[in-house]
C-alpha cells in the first residue's frame, strides 16, 4: 500500500478536519475530559444550537459519545485529537520561526523528533547583532555554570566553553557532553589539563562521536538551546532557538540520546 492509498482511505477523515472549524475545535476542547454543552459553549464562543449540530455528526461519527452531564470523546476520537494536536503545534512551531527553519540545516534531526517539533512551542529566536556577534554564546555560557544538568552536543568550540563546564562541575552540576571527533582533538590540544581533572569527576562524562554533525545543542536544566548550520554548509553562530519547558527538555534529551548512542565515550587521553 502506498502513501497515496493512505491518503485515499483517509480523505474523508482529513476533510472533516478542515471542513468544520466548530467540529475540530468540539474535538481539540474534549481532549482532556469531558464538557458539558455550556462548557463548549463558553469555551468555542459559539451559539450552543451551533455546537450541539456539530456534536451529532461527531456522535454519528463515532468519535463523541453522551454522557450523563456532557460528552466526551470515544477512544477513537481521543488519538484523533491528540493527532491533531501535535500537528496544530508543530504549524505553530514552523510559523512562529519559519526563516530558522527554512535557511538551516535539519540532517541532525531524525524524523520522530522533527514530528514531534511542536514540543518546541515555547520558545524564541536570540541573535547577535553585527555589533556583537556572539551575543548569544555569551548568554548562554553564563547559563551554563550556574546550571545543575548539562547535556550537550557540538561539532564546533567556543573559546569560552570549556572554561564553563569546569566551572560547573565544580559546583556539582551532572554534565555529559557528546563531541566530534575533531572537536575532541582540539579540546586535548587546546584544554589538556581542564580535561584531564574533569576525567576524573564522577559527575562528568565525555563522548567521542566519529560522525558530522550539523548542529550544536545543549540541554541546560528546563530549556534547549539549539543552533544550527545554514544550508551554505556554515555554523550559523549569531542565531540560536532557545526553548524552555518540561517538552522542550524532554524533546532536547532525545535529541541527545540519539547521538550519545552513537558515540564512544572517552575515559582517559
Amino acid at each position: 500500500m502506498t502513501v497515496c492509498d493512505d491518503f485515499d482511505l483517509a480523505e474523508d477523515l482529513l476533510k472533516g478536519f478542515t471542513r468544520s472549524a466548530i467540529r475540530t475545535k468540539v474535538l481539540l476542547s474534549l481532549r482532556d475530559g469531558e464538557l458539558t454543552a455550556g462548557d463548549l459553549e463558553r469555551s468555542l464562543g459559539t451559539r450552543a444550537s451551533t455546537i450541539l449540530h456539530a456534536v451529532k455528526d461527531m456522535i454519528e461519527a463515532g468519535t463523541v459519545v453522551r454522557t450523563h452531564r456532557g460528552y466526551r470523546l470515544t477512544n477513537t476520537g481521543r488519538i484523533q485529537a491528540l493527532m491533531l494536536s501535535r500537528l496544530l503545534s508543530a504549524i505553530v512551531v514552523l510559523e512562529n520561526h519559519r526563516d530558522f527553519w527554512m535557511t538551516h540545516d535539519i540532517s541532525a534531526i531524525p524524523d520522530d523528533l522533527l514530528v514531534d517539533i511542536g514540543l518546541l512551542r515555547e520558545g524564541e529566536i536570540v541573535s547577535g547583532d553585527p555589533a556583537a556577534i556572539l551575543r548569544t554564546q555569551q548568554i548562554f555560557v553564563s547559563q551554563l555554570i550556574s546550571s545543575r544538568s548539562i547535556y550537550g552536543v557540538s561539532p564546533i568550540i567556543i573559546p569560552e566553553y570549556p572554561t564553563a563546564i569546569d566551572t560547573a562541575v565544580k559546583n556539582g552540576a551532572h554534565v555529559e557532553l557528546v563531541l566530534t571527533a575533531p572537536i575532541v582533538e582540539i579540546v586535548v590540544r587546546d584544554y589538556r589539563e581542564i580535561l584531564e581533572n574533569l576525567l576524573k569527576k564522577e559527575n562528568f562524562e565525555l563522548y567521542r562521536l566519529d560522525a558530522d554533525v550539523r548542529a550544536a545543542f545543549t540541554v541546560i536544566d528546563s530549556s534547549l538551546s539549539l543552533g544550527l548550520f545554514r544550508l551554505d554548509g556554515g555554523y550559523d553562530i549569531g542565531q540560536d532557538l532557545i526553548c524552555t519547558g518540561a517538552g522542550a527538555r524532554e524533546w532536547g534529551m532525545r535529541l541527545f540520546m540519539h547521538h550519545k548512542k552513537r558515540a564512544e565515550r572517552v575515559t582517559s587521553i
